[in-house]
């Protein structure tokens, strides 16, 4: 997963929604504390780019970045600046964290779009993009996270949706609880008749 691009690599890891990708504005990133801050989203109506605040109350979070993310987010920040460089005054000011080369900000249907293409070149089954939130709540339970957590990071405000829904149990997970509860019942030697 180490050539996930910056967006793919938040919405596979971290659950970001693709109008919270859109939406992310250069103050909610704080890569010195490894932390994003999550208040608004950028979405379409009728084609129309919109923002607006996440969904709900839940939705509202700050979520912690692992320390790979954060250089992904460096390099791509520093790649960006070079992208303003060349621009000049031509650089539209948006606030927005991630832009389009020509610092225009990114359309939520073009993010989708891009993402089914790649699906589509690659020969996997049909994925759609919202689909990483539930790769990276199922990556999130097997790297031992608890439902509370899984369920503060992708921002839901039900315990309850995030286990029904949003992680699935991998077949590694199920195998090594069937090893450790064996090991939770003491044995006794079996000696020799």
């Amino acid at each position: 997963m180490a050539s996930l691009r910056p967006r793919g690599r938040l919405a596979t890891h971290r659950g970001l929604r693709r109008g919270e990708l859109c939406g992310l504005r250069d103050y909610d990133v704080d890569l010195d504390a490894a932390a994003i801050t999550i208040t608004e989203q950028r979405t379409s109506v009728g084609y129309k780019p919109i923002t607006k605040p996440v969904k709900s109350r839940a939705g509202e979070r700050v979520i912690p970045l692992a320390e790979d993310t954060v250089s992904v987010l460096r390099a791509y920040r520093a790649r960006r600046n070079g992208w303003k460089l060349v621009s000049g005054s031509d650089w539209p000011d948006t606030g927005l964290f991630f832009l389009r080369p020509d610092g225009k900000p990114w359309h939520p249907e073009t993010i989708t779009q891009r993402f089914d293409n790649l699906v589509a070149a690659s020969g996997l089954p049909p994925v759609r993009f919202h689909d990483l939130r539930h790769i990276a709540a199922t990556l999130m339970l097997a790297a031992g996270a608890s439902i509370k957590e899984i369920q503060d990071t992708l921002g839901h405000a039900s315990y309850t949706m995030t286990a029904d829904i949003y992680t699935s149990v991998l077949e590694e997970l199920k195998r090594t609880t069937a090893e450790a509860t064996t090991k939770l019942i003491p044995r006794r030697p079996h000696r020799a008749a």
